[in-house]
């Protein structure tokens, strides 16, 4: 720990000793290019010691550990989503060779360190794989804004990334809209099935229907045959009684005609 915070230390030495000695001239640069090259080479070493050599490679942890890099809150976030960064680069990039190229930028309000660092993996055109370290440090304090790890990929694994994410774009498109097709089908079968149901609930109502009609009919045919039975023997007995005759047993009655 006292390693990293000395290592830390002296990049922030380093700024603030030559942004005083700026004070005297507002044209004299702040940094000089060997300047960018300490920058460079101690924050990519201490980034890459907080990982292999702390076990640190979220920004959470290292904002957890705050109190013991004597770091405020935000400024651990800033270290820590720097060395999340990187950690994340190293899985292309493999092991941290050194820096290779340095460049900077100054202004006003602060100063832009651009490093090419060398990795210890290979590219698929047999060179070194290469990453870019952009370190933004605030004035006059020195104070790490930002630094950010990007991977240089060949043009022939840009456009196979590209092809992939094309591929898997429209395999999802796909298959959404093969989702959406079955959802839609299953809306057909659920109205067929719907309707069939009401098909079949009709049919019982219509047999339904039919059989208290048949009832009402076999009712009514009863009640008139009992109705026909009473009136013949009540014809039977008037003829009887009108012929003097004792009893009906000679009488038939053939049909009966009603007139209304």
């Amino acid at each position: 720990m006292k390693k990293l915070m000395l290592v830390l230390g002296m990049v922030t030495c380093l700024l603030g000793v030559t942004a005083c000695g700026s004070s005297d001239t507002v044209t004299q640069s702040v940094i000089d290019q060997e300047t960018a090259n300490s920058i460079a080479t101690e924050y990519v070493a201490a980034v890459d010691n907080i990982i292999h050599s702390y076990g640190m490679s979220t920004a959470q942890e290292i904002i957890n550990n705050a109190d013991s890099f004597g770091m405020t809150e935000e400024e651990a976030k800033t270290l820590g989503e720097a060395v999340e960064n990187f950690n994340t680069a190293l899985e292309d990039l493999g092991t941290y060779q050194g820096v290779q190229n340095v460049s900077y930028v100054e202004d006003e309000k602060s100063v832009t360190v651009n490093a090419t660092i060398v990795g210890s993996a290979i590219r698929p055109d047999g060179a070194a794989r290469t990453a870019e370290v952009l370190i933004e440090l605030g004035l006059p304090k020195g104070e790490l804004k930002s630094m950010l790890t990007n991977v240089n990929y060949t043009f022939g694994e840009m456009m196979t990334t590209a092809g992939l994410n094309t591929i898997l774009g429209i395999c999802t498109v796909f298959m959404v809209l093969i989702i959406l097709m079955v959802l839609i089908s299953c809306f057909k079968l659920i109205s067929k099935a719907e309707a069939a149901m009401a098909a079949k609930k009709a049919g019982k109502t219509e047999t339904s229907s039919a059989s208290v009609d048949n009832a009402v009919a076999q009712i009514a045919a009863n009640e008139e045959a009992q109705d026909d039975t009473e009136l013949i023997a009540v014809i039977a007995a008037a003829i009887a009684a009108s012929e003097g005759a004792a009893s009906t047993d000679g009488y038939v009655v053939r049909s009966i005609r009603r007139r209304y």
